[in-house]
């Protein structure tokens, strides 16, 4: 899939999560994807790479939830990242509770596919994610986990 921008990438990350399209979404992601989570989900680790942990993360974060849709509200490019405010709405599979969050989001982007995901409590906090973040992280070890 071939996007003109940054946060069009975003967009089209988050539209597949919503249409369920596990495949669809790992193509936008770059081999060595880095996802860091919010630590807001206790299930989840703080960090998956590459696009067999992707999947995996996929397969996590909906595992609890009957339903969910994640909405952008906001999204701003910055170099060769996206800024986005985005919004998660779900039902929970055992609880039937239904739950309202707002998350901030930060992607940086290598030869137009996501290298770095990194989810954040709130706009804020991931924007300072951007500016403490260096340009350029080493690749992922080799070693065993």
């Amino acid at each position: 899939m071939m996007v003109s921008s940054n946060s069009e990438l975003l967009r089209a990350g988050y539209d597949a999560w919503n249409r369920d399209d596990l495949e669809g979404w790992v193509e936008l992601l770059h081999p060595e994807v880095r996802i860091e989570t919010s630590g807001l989900f206790p299930d989840l680790a703080s960090e998956y790479r590459g696009h067999e942990r992707a999947r995996k993360f996929w397969r996590q974060m909906h595992e609890p939830w009957a339903t969910f849709h994640i909405d952008v509200e906001h999204v701003e490019d910055e170099g060769d990242c996206a800024l986005a405010s985005i919004r998660f709405g779900g039902r929970g599979a055992d609880s039937g509770i239904d739950v309202d969050m707002r998350f901030g989001m930060l992607m940086r982007v290598r030869d137009g596919l996501a290298v770095e995901l990194v989810n954040r409590r709130t706009f804020d906090e991931a924007r300072t994610a951007l500016r403490s973040a260096p340009t350029s992280r080493p690749a992922p070890s080799s070693r065993a986990p």
